[in-house]
């Protein structure tokens, strides 16, 4: 089940974070993420977060506006649908996505083409010296209005 945030995920939340981050971005010293635990743990909060609620949280993905600011899947859920369930309920709200993606992530490239997105862009991250791809996905939603409705 996908819901939104409560206070008590806060803690499952920022360990799917840090070892998400660390088991994707190898190629980034892990003291970055160490570094930055508290400032995102502050962050959270103030962002629109969805869980995916499975006996308890087992993914996430954080929103601020239409800009994806974290997809984090619990390592034993990867490639079962939940990074796809919390894409499309991030869907179901905007009509484009953009997510900035780690180049050397290409776990994560592939991920976000095959929930068509594209490629917008290139750039160097500021933080880590390391460039990033920026995609995005436009959004239809078509609604199907039935014969009696008004």
């Amino acid at each position: 089940m996908i819901r939104e945030y409560q206070t008590p995920d806060l803690d499952k939340i920022m360990q799917l974070w840090l070892e998400g981050n660390q088991q994707a971005h190898d190629f980034i010293d892990p003291e970055f993420f160490q570094q930055n635990y508290e400032f995102v743990k502050m962050l959270i909060p103030m962002s629109t977060i969805y869980v995916q609620d499975l006996n308890g949280v087992k993914g996430f993905i954080g929103l601020t506006e239409n800009y994806i600011s974290g997809l984090f899947v619990d390592k034993d859920f990867q490639r079962q649908g939940t990074g796809k369930a919390l894409i499309d309920k991030a869907k179901q709200r905007f009509n484009e996505l953009l997510v900035h993606v780690y180049k050397k992530n290409s776990a994560a490239i592939d991920f976000y083409l095959s929930q068509n997105f594209e490629i917008v862009s290139e750039s160097i991250n500021e933080e880590t010296n390391e460039p990033e791809l920026l995609l995005r996905c436009l959004v239809e939603h078509n609604v199907k209005i039935g014969k009696c409705a008004l």
